[in-house]
């Protein structure tokens, strides 16, 4: 939006670039571009508000917007002098064109909505195949890269090594399912696909255990004149300050009646059961949760067919749900919206993704050096980027508390 070398260092510089014909180009702005990534979300999708004159000759055939390439760059060159990467490149297809309306006598507002390529290309395809003995990351890996054609991968190793069939559903069905059944360092049942716009758009597949694992990418503070404790002098104080908090809040700081419906007791202890039943020995046993009272187990209560002590006889490997499917639900649910346990509001760099950890300290004006109840360790779970035309633009994060590796709100 502004290649001026004298526009403010400290504000986001917006290039676009559509291979669309000329026309539609004339007289068109960009307003307003927001990015999205979230846990919960296997695709990336970003939304541009444009602006455009009406009357140009001859007239403009939106329909030129239609699987049409956007690049996008973000500069905001303040952050390398605190050593963050100042710059983020988005490239992306045009699928839709939504929200068209005149908002004066000569200009029209319309949304340019874009997304990667690999999402179309799930919705294109199905996966009809087989897999012997094959671990669920090595599935992963495989249906992304062959059927939906992504660039970048972030894969974390996972067992067991099961027999699985993909009866002609779609790729992103396929990683869906292997979710469901990957072990993380052979315990742990918390494996999400989600993308992020890190190198162009990167698929991940990992647990929310090793997520929440990670060091911390930033350490970030709040103060009422916003001037953080981090400050690099007076002339980054505020708006200019990457390491400052412009404002947060926490919709949950924790919810015992939800972790106890999620199979979670008030020490972290995971009480759901499983009843698992091998059809070929005719045989049905408890797992997890066994407590006898005014019913069978407690917590989350499931059902579902095994093959343990029978695998050989059923040419087959161990589905192996007796260690991972008790468990899932837990940690899934931790990460609806109603769960979330801080949102903060700061000003945009590229730094921030889907995932990703971050360290919030809250100083107690009252004495110096003490922090305030909520500071710590937050994962990322959903992050909007919002550039607007001018420069001005933010970062609004949900993070969970990264207990949520354990299964805790």
């Amino acid at each position: 939006m502004s290649t001026d070398p004298n526009f403010p260092d400290h504000l986001v510089n917006i290039e676009t670039s559509f291979n669309v014909p000329d026309d539609i180009l004339n007289d068109f702005t960009v307003q307003e571009v927001v990015l999205v990534e979230s846990l919960r979300n296997p695709g990336l999708q970003t939304t541009i508000k444009a602006h455009s004159y009406l009357y140009n000759i001859p007239n403009k055939n939106l329909d030129g917007w239609k699987n049409a390439i956007g690049a996008l760059t973000f500069t905001r060159p303040i952050l390398a002098k605190f050593g963050f990467p100042d710059t983020l490149d988005v490239q992306q297809r045009i699928y839709r064109l939504s929200n068209r309306k005149l908002i004066n006598n000569n200009n029209e507002e319309y949304i340019i909505n874009m997304c990667d390529d690999t999402l179309l290309n799930d919705a294109r395809s199905l996966v009809s195949d087989q897999w012997n003995c094959t671990s669920p990351s090595d599935i992963v890996s495989q249906v992304l890269q062959q059927c939906t054609g992504a660039r970048k991968l972030d894969v974390e190793q996972s067992t067991p090594a099961r027999d699985y069939i993909a009866e002609n559903i779609h790729p992103f069905q396929v990683v869906a399912q292997q979710a469901e059944v990957a072990l993380a360092e052979g315990n742990d049942p918390s494996f999400v696909h989600y993308m992020t716009y890190e190198d162009y758009g990167t698929h991940h597949f990992r647990s929310l255990k090793s997520l929440t694992q990670q060091s911390s990418i930033i350490d970030l503070s709040y103060t009422e004149t916003g001037e953080s404790k981090m400050d690099f002098g007076s002339q980054y104080a505020g708006y200019k300050n990457p390491r400052g908090i412009m404002q947060y809040s926490f919709p949950c700081d924790f919810d015992l009646l939800s972790d106890l419906l999620n199979g979670v007791d008030v020490d972290g202890k995971n009480i759901s059961s499983l009843v698992v039943i091998n059809p070929l020995s005719k045989e049905a046993s408890v797992v997890g949760n066994k407590a006898v009272g005014c019913g069978i187990g407690g917590g989350v209560y499931k059902t579902a067919m095994t093959n343990m002590n029978t695998a050989q006889q059923q040419d087959s490997c161990n589905i192996d749900v007796e260690t991972h499917l008790k468990e899932r639900q837990a940690r899934m649910n931790l990460l609806e919206q109603d769960k979330v346990a801080l949102r903060l509001t700061v000003p945009w760099n590229p730094i921030y993704h889907a995932g990703k950890v971050i360290t919030i300290k809250l100083y107690n004006k009252n004495k110096e050096g003490v922090l305030l109840y909520g500071s710590g360790d937050y994962l990322i779970s959903t992050m909007v980027h919002t550039i607007k035309r001018g420069g001005f633009s933010t970062t609004t994060m949900d993070c969970v508390s990264t207990t949520v590796g354990k299964g805790i709100v």
